[in-house]
């Protein structure tokens, strides 16, 4: 099961998270409510990710993240160890608002 959290929460108990993630659970990481990465169990290809120590994650996830939503893919490292990855998500998935008919939108004038 994917989990959604937001930026705010990853970066006020990152280790926590990424502890979590190391165990086998996956979260996607919502910025301003988009939907712009997948924390996860970093598998195989750590040669190829770009890493990035925990505390930096902690201290300067805006840059982080812009990385990520610019496409690159994020290794987190603690204690000298690759522990998760950060993916870009693909696509907008923010909720559009409906839309109110017209004809709800009038108000009869009595």
């Amino acid at each position: 099961m994917v989990r959604t959290i937001g930026i705010g929460q990853l970066r006020g108990d990152t280790r926590n998270y990424v502890e979590r993630v190391a165990a086998g659970e996956t979260f996607e990481v919502l910025r301003r409510g988009r939907r712009i990465a997948r924390l996860q169990a970093a598998h195989g290809c750590h040669d190829m990710l770009i890493a990035v120590p925990l505390n930096e994650l902690r201290t300067r996830a805006a840059r982080v993240f812009d990385r990520v939503a610019a496409g690159e893919t994020i290794a987190v490292e603690y204690h000298g160890r690759t522990v998760a990855a950060l993916r870009p998500c693909t696509g907008d998935v923010r909720a559009k608002p409906s839309r109110i008919p017209a004809a709800a939108r009038q108000t009869p004038v009595a």
